[in-house]
C-alpha cells in the first residue's frame, strides 16, 4: 500500500521552510512547492530540539485567551538561602537576643553556610544559639528543596513538549493512513505519563514553597515565594576525614560524656550520607550528562543526514530532561547532606538524614538521633 503524504495544516511551518519530519511524514498544501527531505530535515536541525521548538513556536502564534483581570498575589523573594535563613531569624522575635550576642560576623557566617568558622562552644556560652542555628539548618534545607523542585518543573516541561510534539505528529501519520493505533498507541502513552509526571512536580514545588514559607514563620503573611531559577553550586572541596575528625573532636569538648557519644554517632552517619551524595551528584554531573550529552549530538547529527526518525529526535529530548532531572534531584541531597553535616558539627540533631533512592523530591530516610 503506498503511503499518502501527511497533510500538515499548520501554516508557520511553511513560512519556516520546514517540514513536518521524515519517515513518510511531509509539510503538503496546494500551490506550494515541497521542499527536498534533506534540506527540510537540516533546517529543522537548525532547531536545538527539533520538532519540539517547531510545535512551540506554532503554539506561540496563537492569540491567548482573554481572562478576567485579577490581582497577583504578592511573592516573597528570597534570592539566595542566606536571604531565606535571615528572613527566618527576623520573623522570630525569641532569636533576637542569640543574635546580637553571637555579634554580626558570626551571625553571617551562619547564615553564609560557613559553619566550620563556628566556634563550637557557642551553644554552651549563649542560651539561645542551638535554636539560632536549627532555624538556620531547616529553613536553608527548606529553601534548597523548593529551588530544586521548581527547576525539575522546568524541565518537565521541555520532557512534556517533545511528548506532545511526538504524539502530534504520530496522530496526523494516523489520519492519513499511514500508521495504525497500535504503532500511534506508545506515543499518546509516552504523552500521557509525561504530563502526569510535570504534574506531580508541579504539586511538589507548590508544596515545597509552602513548607519553605511555613519554616520561614511567614506561612499565613505570603502564599508565593519568589526563588532562583537555578541551585546553588555544591562545593568542590568537600569535607575530609582529618577535617571532620578535628571538628567532631573539637565540639566533644563542649559536651559532657553522654553527649559527645550521641554526637559522634550522629556524625558518623550525616557523614556517610554526605559523601555517599557527593559521589552520587559527580556521577551524574561527569559520567551520567556527559554520555546523554554524546547521544543528543550522534542523534542530531543522524536526524540532519537522515539516519533517524523525529521520533528518535524527539525520544532524546525526553531522556536528556530526565537525565538533568536526575542530576537536580543529586544535587538537591548533596546540598542538604552538607547541611545537616555542618549543624551535626556543631552540636544538632536533625530530624533524619538524606538516602539516595527518595526520586526527585525524595527527602529524608534514616533517623538521625
Amino acid at each position: 500500500m503506498k503511503q499518502r503524504w501527511v497533510q500538515v495544516t499548520l501554516k508557520p511551518l511553511l513560512a519556516l521552510g520546514l517540514a513536518a519530519g521524515f519517515w513518510g511524514v511531509q509539510a503538503q498544501e496546494a500551490q506550494t512547492d515541497l521542499l527536498d527531505w534533506r534540506q527540510a530535515n537540516e533546517a529543522v536541525g537548525q532547531f536545538p530540539r527539533g520538532h519540539a521548538d517547531v510545535l512551540r513556536w506554532e503554539q506561540s502564534q496563537t492569540p491567548p485567551a482573554v481572562t478576567a483581570d485579577s490581582e497577583a498575589t504578592a511573592a516573597f523573594r528570597l534570592a539566595s538561602a542566606d536571604d531565606a535563613v535571615r528572613a527566618a531569624w527576623s520573623a522570630r522575635r525569641e532569636l533576637a537576643n542569640p543574635l546580637a550576642q553571637v555579634g554580626r560576623q558570626t551571625a553571617g557566617h551562619i547564615a553564609a553556610g560557613h559553619w566550620g568558622l563556628l566556634d563550637p562552644g557557642l551553644q554552651r556560652r549563649i542560651h539561645g544559639v542551638d535554636k539560632l542555628l536549627e532555624v538556620a539548618a531547616t529553613t536553608r534545607k527548606a529553601w534548597i528543596a523548593a529551588v530544586a523542585a521548581r527547576e525539575t518543573v522546568e524541565h518537565l516541561e521541555n520532557a512534556l513538549t517533545a511528548a506532545e510534539a511526538a504524539a502530534e505528529l504520530g496522530q496526523r501519520m494516523v489520519r492519513v493512513g499511514n500508521w495504525g493505533r497500535y504503532q500511534q498507541a506508545p506515543l499518546a502513552l509516552g504523552e500521557s505519563s509525561a504530563r502526569q509526571e510535570l504534574r506531580r512536580a508541579r504539586l511538589a514545588a507548590q508544596q515545597a514553597e509552602w513548607a519553605l514559607l511555613k519554616a520561614l514563620g511567614l506561612d499565613t503573611v505570603y502564599d508565593q515565594v519568589a526563588l532562583p531559577n537555578r541551585l546553588p553550586k555544591v562545593s568542590t572541596a568537600p569535607l575530609g576525614k582529618d577535617e571532620l575528625g578535628q571538628r567532631l573532636e573539637a565540639l566533644q569538648k563542649h559536651l559532657p560524656l553522654a553527649e559527645r557519644r550521641q554526637a559522634g554517632r550522629n556524625a558518623t552517619q550525616a557523614y556517610a550520607a554526605y559523601t555517599a551524595s557527593i559521589d552520587a551528584y559527580r556521577s551524574f554531573r561527569e559520567d551520567v550528562l556527559r554520555q546523554r550529552e554524546i547521544i543528543s549530538e550522534e542523534t542530531l547529527f543522524r536526524y540532519n543526514g537522515m539516519l533517524e526518525s523525529t521520533w528518535g529526535l524527539l525520544a532524546d529530548v525526553g531522556a536528556r530532561s530526565q537525565a538533568v532531572v536526575a542530576t537536580i534531584d543529586a544535587q538537591r541531597t548533596a546540598l542538604i547532606a552538607e547541611t545537616d553535616l555542618q549543624w551535626v558539627l556543631q552540636g544538632g540533631r536533625p530530624d533524619a538524614f538524606v538516602s539516595l533512592g527518595g526520586g526527585a523530591q525524595g527527602a529524608a530516610a534514616q533517623p538521625g538521633h
